[in-house]
């Protein structure tokens, strides 16, 4: 997709694909994650940073996924899967998924990239680029031939026009060391390959240059990432005008950005305060997804409570949901008041030690989280309409909160608490219960209105993710 395209298509919405480990490959989870971006930087996992799928195929193993959509309109996978004992197989492999909508996967299987080299050890970290000139696929991958152990790696290639009958492998990039990790990217007229350099110590990212997808490649640059990096990854941002790449500190359970508008020149790399990462995130792909195709993934994976007309006004919810621990929430509904003087709950859970809560006080809209050991945080916007509907969202984010009233920010706050614990109380929509995040107490303070569909994420919804729910209205 290009840039056009995208501008074209809505809010630029980004995608992250990752398998999760700890520290120097600890506590792993071998499956395929998701984390959404809107503007690159600030990444937000999906499904409570649980995993969206696992593959049935590979022992069921997942890394170093990566994903981008096809000319023919499916999102292609590929990943390194766990090594076949049989020995026609062993280290030859690697695992392939394809879909429509990110959510169902289909076909999947092994792939025998390496089956013309017996003597291969290992198939690792593959992508894929679509080739322009030949109309074809082309797989790229790490393997080591001739060894004990994956010790001296070097990028093959196949090409595959349906992901069924592969090329035999063929050599694509040996600067006479090791290396992984390829991932090629193509800017103005040049293809880039960035690669993992295990020549040297600590071992670190390199990238070199050629006016061909399937070979060339030249000019190996200086180390361009800090030591102990690998897994390089390119993301194109239109509204930033640049690049930015990504790399893993595999060791250290960190992540890296820096950027460039050239392919040249790179910045330092970005403050970790300008960035966030979902909790162990590790190889992770990035990629462009539609506005519409990420709302529909939201709504798929963190969408975890919807309460409508049904449940009625002035209710106890008491739902597991509404009592639960969590750093990221976001808080949507629909709202018509009759009168907006007095105080009057629209949605209640917890308490004034752990709570979440939000109201219409006196002319104002309002919400407040609370978190034990520190002063509650709290946003206020005026609010005096009685004729209409009306959008609210609210969104909590490791501490801060924010405001949303017709798709527009009203208003913004930071606490001094990152997360809001465990509230075993049960939830009010359109009453308090007995107390609520903002100190009041008592039952009672009911709305003196109608709500419809007020909804609960487990994630942060960014600001335009919620300007579309209320443009758009109900997702389904």
């Amino acid at each position: 997709m290009n840039k056009q395209q995208l501008m074209a298509s809505g809010n630029p919405a980004y995608l992250m694909a990752y398998f999760r480990s700890g520290p120097k490959q600890t506590d792993m989870t071998r499956k395929l994650h998701y984390a959404f971006s809107r503007d690159g930087l600030h990444w937000y996992e999906l499904n409570d940073n649980k995993a969206v799928w696992a593959t049935p195929v590979g022992g069921g193993i997942i890394r170093d996924p990566f994903i981008n959509k096809g000319p023919d309109g499916f999102y292609h996978l590929v990943h390194t899967m766990h090594s076949s004992p049989d020995s026609r197989y062993k280290g030859k492999q690697i695992g392939y998924a394809r879909s429509k909508d990110l959510i169902s996967f289909t076909d999947a299987k092994a792939l025998t990239v390496m089956g013309n080299f017996p003597e291969t050890v290992n198939s690792w970290a593959p992508e894929w680029n679509w080739d322009e000139e030949t109309g074809r696929y082309m797989i790229h991958w790490s393997s080591t031939l001739n060894s004990s152990k994956p010790d001296n790696n070097r990028i093959y290639k196949a090409y595959t026009h349906d992901w069924n009958e592969l090329t035999p492998a063929e050599l694509l990039f040996d600067p006479g060391y090791s290396v992984i990790d390829s991932n090629i990217t193509h800017h103005e007229d040049s293809y880039y390959l960035f690669f993992k350099d295990e020549s040297v110590r600590p071992m670190r990212n390199r990238y070199a240059t050629s006016g061909s997808l399937g070979g060339g490649y030249a000019g190996i640059t200086a180390a361009i990432t800090p030591g102990v990096t690998e897994g390089a990854e390119m993301l194109n941002i239109p509204g930033r005008q640049a690049w930015l790449l990504y790399y893993d500190y595999w060791a250290d359970g960190v992540y890296g950005v820096m950027e460039s508008a050239d392919m040249l020149h790179w910045s330092e790399e970005l403050p970790a305060a300008d960035c966030r990462f979902p909790y162990q995130r590790r190889h992770a792909t990035f990629f462009h997804v539609t506005e519409e195709e990420l709302i529909k993934l939201i709504y798929h994976y963190s969408l975890i409570k919807r309460l409508g007309n049904n449940e009625g006004e002035g209710c106890i919810i008491d739902d597991p949901v509404m009592q639960e621990a969590f750093s990221l929430r976001t808080v949507s509904m629909w709202m018509k008041a009759d009168e907006v003087q007095g105080t009057q709950m629209l949605y209640v859970e917890g308490d004034a030690d752990a709570g979440f809560a939000v109201r219409i006080e006196n002319g104002r809209l309002q919400a407040a989280a609370a978190g034990r050991g520190a002063p509650p945080v709290m946003v206020s916007a005026a609010f005096t309409d009685t004729a209409s509907w009306h959008h609210v969202a609210v969104v909590f984010t490791e501490g801060s909160l924010e405001l949303y009233l017709d798709g527009e920010l009203r208003d913004s706050a930071r606490g001094g608490f990152a997360r809001i614990d465990e509230h075993h109380v049960p939830g009010g929509l359109g009453r308090r219960i007995a107390q609520d995040a903002f100190g009041g107490q008592g039952n009672g303070a009911t709305f003196e209105g109608l709500l419809d569909h007020v909804e609960i994420f487990n994630t942060s919804l960014q600001a335009e993710d919620v300007s579309y729910l209320f443009r758009w209205g109900i997702v389904e």
